[in-house]
């Protein structure tokens, strides 16, 4: 039998979670929230149906879990997962996680992964591509 106190708890524990998600601009549908989510996870991926039973007030995840989501999500761990922290209070001068693809984060995690070597060519070939396009915007002015 499940307390109305612990219900309640996930249930406000639901709404924080897709306010956050909101706020992020992000939807709530269960499958793209589960890929996101295991795209940021590095080992602690969870299943659709697990996503669904956060989304649904049904479960809290654990700790290490709301870690990533509070990463992903930019907002405090401790406020995600029992509200008890004003969301004025966390900083909003980091570029939230949520802002960057799921795409753009798996190339991220590519180049991470390639030998240091590689990863200095990779950047050498993106500062000359910025350079390029920043004489092409200078000679349009």
């Amino acid at each position: 039998m499940d307390s109305k106190i612990a219900h309640d708890e996930r249930a406000r524990f639901s709404n924080r979670l897709k306010k956050a998600l909101a706020d992020a601009g992000l939807g709530v549908s269960p499958g793209a929230f589960t890929r996101a989510y295991n795209a940021r996870a590095d080992g602690s991926a969870v299943s659709t149906h697990a996503a669904r039973k956060w989304l649904g007030g049904e479960a809290i995840p654990t700790h290490e879990k709301i870690i990533i989501l509070s990463i992903w999500l930019g907002v405090s761990a401790a406020w995600l997962r029992f509200g008890d922290v004003d969301l004025e209070l966390v900083s909003h001068e980091v570029i939230k996680e949520s802002e960057i693809s799921t795409p753009a984060l798996a190339l991220l995690k590519d180049i991470l992964s390639l030998p240091k070597r590689e990863q200095r060519t990779i950047r050498a070939i993106v500062d000359a591509f910025l350079r390029s396009n920043s004489d092409s915007e200078q000679e349009l002015a």
